[in-house]
């Protein structure tokens, strides 16, 4: 990749990519899944829930479950996924889908946690592809290799975007959407990338990587969003060169999401707290294009919410599983159960103290998750310790 240029060269295309291509207020998914500055070791990452780093804990968690890889048709792609949970037919599977700088091991923790509970998880790491069209294709074709005909997928930033397309292309296979800091176009990156989105295919790897590390912010984050950034500047530096051209390309092609044939009572958007790498208008267009899927306002800030506060988002995660009827182990819902629609009051510690809300088309301060017209909700009569997962009827 780049033989034959000198080093000022390689500079020089370092500042246009840096500086042109991808500035730093249009880079969502890149910034927002890219490293910290230098990278970092993810031995100094710490996983607050359990008191060890994130680097122990996904060390325990790849001792535990390998990586599988299957290779696209008549190509040389391949996907490589992580897997848990029960293998049953009557099981419906959940995947992660991770953002421009991710790989399969960035959804470690929920994979591990929601297979515990009894869901059928899988976290997805995608190759190489040219445009949304083939990614599509090949996400289809990672679905047969899996022996699934249709499955609830988590989308995160670049990820959320490739699987609307998918979404708009293939309706039949997709259950349930969920939607992590993600948007639904990119045109605002193409017209300021220009013409130089073609620079990045001729771009040697170390560069693409050091264009990676740069750019992600430092400073004026909370501890545990800056290690979830130090975990994933580890996993960048693992990421293949056409792997990382093809993501910057993706994200800075002019491209945007077609209307969608799913429910969406079936979609939930899940925000970080506070500011993050996606632009403030395409959070709210996203709102806009989905005004009836359900809004998963995390306590949790940075870009990882899903490393920084693993529990805060697999509660969501399995909130929303729930909410479109499906239940750990294939259970189907019992007397107290809410199908999904039905306004649910949030009395539970374990919401309260997460300080979010589960809202439609409502502001975060509002503690109701719903998809029908507001109503106010009643206040827990009792101060005693309600499960989360419990329906309160009243």
């Amino acid at each position: 990749r780049g033989h034959g240029c000198g080093a000022a060269v390689f500079r020089q295309l370092g500042h246009a990519i840096t500086w042109v291509l991808l500035p730093r207020a249009y880079v969502p998914s890149l910034c927002r899944d890219m490293p910290g500055r230098g990278g970092g070791s993810s031995s100094s990452s710490a996983d607050v829930t359990s008191g060890c780093t994130i680097g122990e804990a996904f060390a325990k968690f790849q001792s535990e479950h390998a990586l599988n890889k299957v290779v696209q048709p008549r190509t040389n792609l391949e996907w490589a996924y992580y897997q848990a949970g029960p293998a049953s037919a009557a099981s419906e599977a959940l995947l992660f889908i991770h953002g421009t700088s991710g790989t399969a091991a960035a959804f470690f923790y929920q994979v591990q946690a929601l297979a515990e509970k009894g869901y059928r998880v899988l976290s997805a790491q995608y190759p190489a592809y040219d445009s949304p069209q083939e990614w599509c294709k090949g996400f289809d074709h990672f679905l047969d290799a899996v022996k699934f005909r249709s499955v609830h997928v988590f989308g995160a930033g670049l990820g959320g975007f490739l699987v609307q397309h998918f979404a708009a292309t293939y309706p039949h296979r997709l259950r349930s959407l969920l939607l992590c800091n993600a948007y639904a176009t990119t045109n605002p990156f193409a017209e300021k990338a220009g013409p130089l989105t073609s620079v990045v295919h001729f771009s040697p790897t170390p560069l693409l990587r050091k264009v990676v590390l740069d750019m992600f912010p430092e400073g004026g984050m909370e501890l545990s969003a800056q290690q979830a950034i130090n975990f994933i500047a580890h996993q960048v530096h693992g990421i293949s060169g056409d792997d990382l051209a093809s993501r910057l390309s993706l994200n800075s092609t002019a491209s945007s999401v077609g209307p969608l044939r799913l429910e969406q009572g079936r979609i939930t958007l899940m925000e970080s707290n506070g500011e993050t790498m996606v632009p403030d208008e395409l959070r709210r267009q996203l709102r806009q294009l989905y005004p009836g899927a359900r809004l998963a306002q995390l306590k949790a800030g940075g870009d990882f919410p899903y490393l920084s506060r693993p529990d805060e988002a697999t509660l969501f995660v399995e909130v929303h599983m729930r909410g479109v009827g499906v239940y750990p182990h294939g259970a189907t819902p019992g007397p107290g159960d809410l199908p999904a629609g039905r306004e649910l009051p949030l009395a539970a510690p374990a919401l309260a103290d997460a300080s979010a809300s589960y809202t439609a088309g409502l502001e975060p301060s509002v503690g109701v998750w719903r998809d029908e017209p507001h109503i106010e909700a009643q206040s827990a009569r009792r101060e005693q310790w309600t499960n989360p997962f419990e329906d309160d009827l009243l």
